[in-house]
């Protein structure tokens, strides 16, 4: 969770492209305003913390050894921001069984009061939708997520199954968004239609496939904690078939924070999707 605010406004932060003062990290990725590089057009962006060696999951968890506080307040900035947050029936099984963390904790923690209130004063509800790419719909909602705010996306089988109808009786919006699998272009004109431009994929490894695949990846931010972790069941920024062409990024931004975790510190790239233009995007 966040550190003490002390911590957090701490000039530490350097940027290194394009170089600038050092600067707090606090608001680092608010300034990004992903809203207004949205447009009215759907934007997904995607957030990890990986080790040197490709890490972002030992054994089914993100590691402590990379897991951190200052990382954790940059991805409940990006959160804020969102129109949605997407993540899969994947994810909701293991936070179920207690394997997985709670993603949502700035809509309703104590330690999210700073940001909801920064959310409140830009005209936005006090939760995103929470849209959760599923075809087998065989999970619960957390507790702490209204129903009314969640969207499923599924295919014609898991649209009509016993769990779906269970989510819409609560109050679930359940679409479907292919026949045999949840396809990405109908499920980004979903999306549009309904209003939701900033979309922010923390569904793991195989929604970044996903969205890669599908052509819908606008940004990603990635950062990379200064430490090897070895280690032979782990989970790799993405997973899926091989991408046919390879996905483009190119460089947007990048800062270095030497507070934590260790002595390393650790980088904070930006990454920007879809052919490179002449526009400046903040």
């Amino acid at each position: 969770m966040p550190e003490p605010s002390s911590r957090l406004t701490a000039d530490d932060v350097l940027p290194l492209w394009p170089a600038g003062p050092s600067r707090p990290l606090a608001g680092l990725y608010l300034e990004h305003d992903l809203r207004a590089a949205a447009g009215r057009a759907v934007f997904c962006y995607a957030n990890f913390v990986v080790s040197l060696d490709g890490r972002i999951a030992l054994d089914g968890r993100v590691p402590g050894s990379i897991a951190n506080p200052r990382d954790w307040r940059l991805f409940c900035e990006l959160a804020v921001q969102a129109d949605a947050m997407l993540v899969s029936g994947q994810h909701l099984r293991a936070r179920a069984l207690g394997a997985a963390q709670d993603l949502f904790a700035v809509f309703h923690g104590a330690d999210g009061a700073e940001l909801r209130a920064w959310r409140a004063a830009q005209g936005l509800p006090p939760w995103p939708r929470i849209v959760v790419l599923s075809r087998a719909v065989d999970w619960s909602l957390p507790s702490e997520v209204p129903p009314e705010r969640v969207l499923l996306l599924t295919d014609s089988t898991g649209a009509v199954s016993t769990g779906a109808a269970h989510l819409s009786a609560i109050g679930v919006e359940v679409c479907t968004a292919g026949e045999v699998a949840v396809e990405p272009a109908i499920a980004a004109k979903i999306l549009s239609e309904i209003g939701l431009s900033t979309v922010y994929a923390v569904g793991g490894a195989q929604v970044l496939h996903w969205l890669a695949a599908g052509g819908l990846l606008s940004r990603l931010y990635l950062t990379q904690v200064h430490r090897l972790l070895g280690g032979e069941s782990y989970a790799g920024l993405i997973e899926g078939a091989k991408l046919r062409p390879p996905y483009e990024l190119r460089l947007h931004r990048v800062y270095y924070d030497s507070a934590a975790p260790g002595v390393g510190g650790q980088l904070y790239c930006c990454y920007q999707g879809g052919e490179p233009d002449a526009s400046t995007l903040n």
